[in-house]
C-alpha cells in the first residue's frame, strides 16, 4: 500500500514526527511505503482566481509548477495523510495554497477511490476547526476521511512518544 503524506510545515517539528509515528504504526499492519511531500519544498503557485482551469480545464493554467506532478502523486497513492500545524486558528499558509491552487477539484472531484486520514498539531487551539476545514476539503475532493486526528503540543517542543490517540 503506498501512503502520500502530504505535510504543510515550513519545518520538521510536531507534525512531521507525529506523521513519522503513524507511518511506524501503520507499517506494523502491513507492507506500506510511505512518501513526503513537504509542501515547503513544492513549487506551488498562489492561484490567481483567473477561473482559466474551470472554463478551459486545469491543463490550461497559466501557473506552472508543481501542481500536475502533485496530483499524479494523490492518485498514484493509495491513501493520503493530510498534515498541517494549526497557524492562526487555521490551516498553515503552506497548506492553504495547496487548497487554492487544486481548488478546480472542488468543482471536478476525483479521488472517489482514496482514503485520507487528517492531520493537525497545535500549542493551544484550532484543531477542531482545522479538521473541520480539512475534512470539508478531503470530502468534496472524493476522498473517504478514514480517521482525523488533532493532537496538542503546549510545550512548543518535539513529544518524545506517541501523542495519546494515535
Amino acid at each position: 500500500m503506498k501512503i502520500l503524506v502530504i505535510l504543510g510545515s515550513p519545518r520538521k517539528g510536531n507534525t512531521y514526527r507525529a506523521c513519522t509515528l503513524i507511518e511506524e504504526t501503520m507499517k506494523t499492519y502491513g507492507d506500506m511505503v510511505f512518501e513526503y511531500l513537504m509542501l515547503r519544498d513544492a513549487d506551488l503557485a498562489k492561484c490567481t482566481g483567473c477561473f482559466v482551469c474551470f472554463l478551459k480545464g486545469e491543463e490550461h493554467c497559466p501557473r506552472k509548477d508543481d501542481a500536475p506532478g502533485i496530483e499524479q502523486k494523490m492518485h498514484d497513492a493509495d491513501g493520503v495523510i493530510f498534515a498541517s500545524p494549526v497557524y492562526g486558528m487555521n490551516v498553515s499558509g503552506l497548506m492553504k495554497v495547496f487548497v487554492d491552487r487544486f481548488s478546480y477539484i472542488f468543482h471536478r472531484p476525483r479521488f472517489f477511490e482514496k482514503k485520507a486520514l487528517l492531520l493537525t498539531t497545535t500549542g493551544a487551539l484550532g484543531h477542531k476547526d482545522v479538521l473541520k476545514y480539512l475534512d470539508l476539503v478531503a470530502r468534496i475532493w472524493g476522498f473517504e476521511v478514514v480517521d482525523p486526528r488533532g493532537t496538542h503540543h503546549p510545550t512548543g517542543g518535539y513529544f518524545p512518544k506517541p501523542p495519546q490517540g494515535i
